[in-house]
């Protein structure tokens, strides 16, 4: 997902829309929130989503971390089937978060969750992922599996079979939205997703810088973003030198669990999960009060299933 966070950092400082955290942003720019630390040592994270147009739920939930003295960027993606208890009522996926706690919620939420500071928030929804991949001329991708599946409530068909295959916009979003098929469900698609963003990475190494601006300024019409300019214009210039086929990327720790309601769930593992925010999200635990999930939002106690993952050692989650 790092050339999406590229690209919407791009459209932010050409197009501020969208919400209202935004404009503010952006009226203030000359005075926006400075992110702490040095440029030495400074660590600056963007909480990226992907929305589902017809349900509103995010099917992607991810967080850029940025070094900028290092220059260099990680990628932690979170499952959108996590169970977090953000929210009285019975639907408790991450996914639903969004809609639950608005823009600023989530992304305070999830700082508290993670224990570290997730600076900004970036929403894309699938549209706008079409659009780039047809404006870039498509991307060639191995399809490892045939993917069929339908949805007509949510106008959903996918069409893809095994084999390489050069994928416009329509078939990209088909071919990151697909997890039906999968032994392992979401965590197949997260594969999947992965090996898509390198494909689209090499096909943006094509692209000019001016080129990659347009791209920007025409597809992602629908970013929401409470990035302020001077901010977007630092971070843009470090992410533009990073290697996206290098960019270390994972998936936080846990394993699927069913519920009692008999639907699946993915249940985090709280001592894998902290390594990760350490790695992946650049956490300096002498800078940063690292305390994960104080609140044991992640954890389900009356479940014995769901507290069991939560608990276990990272070493034997994976026997």
């Amino acid at each position: 997902m790092l050339f999406l966070a590229v690209l919407a950092i791009a459209l932010a400082i050409a197009n501020p829309i969208q919400t209202e955290a935004n404009s503010r942003a952006f009226a203030v720019a000359g005075a926006a929130k400075t992110v702490s630390g040095t440029p030495q040592t400074r660590i600056t994270r963007f909480l990226v989503l992907g929305k589902d147009r017809a349900s509103g739920l995010t099917d992607s939930i991810f967080v850029v971390s940025v070094n900028e003295g290092a220059r260099r960027a990680s990628i932690l993606q979170i499952p959108r089937d996590t169970y977090a208890n953000y929210t009285e009522k019975s639907y408790k996926k991450l996914n639903g978060a969004l809609g639950a706690l608005g823009e600023t919620g989530v992304k305070q939420m999830l700082s508290r969750v993670l224990g570290v500071r997730l600076d900004y928030f970036l929403i894309l929804d699938l549209t706008s992922v079409r659009r780039i991949v047809d404006d870039i001329g498509g991307v060639d991708v191995e399809i490892e599996q045939d993917m069929i599946y339908s949805d007509p409530a949510q106008g959903l068909e996918i069409q893809l079979r095994r084999g390489w295959a050069h994928l416009n916009g329509t078939q990209a979003e088909q071919f990151i939205r697909y997890r039906a098929g999968y032994v392992n469900a979401d965590l197949g698609r997260l594969d999947a997703q992965k090996r898509f963003l390198i494909a689209f990475a090499e096909k943006c190494k094509s692209i000019s810088a001016s080129q990659l601006f347009g791209v920007a300024c025409h597809s992602l019409t629908r970013i929401q973003t409470d990035v302020g300019l001077p901010d977007a214009i630092r971070v843009l210039s470090v992410l533009r030198e990073c290697d996206p086929s290098s960019v270390p990327m994972a998936t936080l720790a846990g394993k699927p669990v069913r519920g009692k309601s008999g639907a699946w769930y993915y249940a985090v593992n709280r001592e894998g999960a902290m390594r990760m925010v350490s790695e992946y999200l650049m956490a300096d635990t002498h800078a940063e009060a690292l305390v994960f999930d104080p609140d044991g939002m992640l954890d389900r106690r009356d479940v014995i299933e769901f507290h069991t993952v939560y608990t276990a050692s990272e070493e034997s989650l994976e026997e």
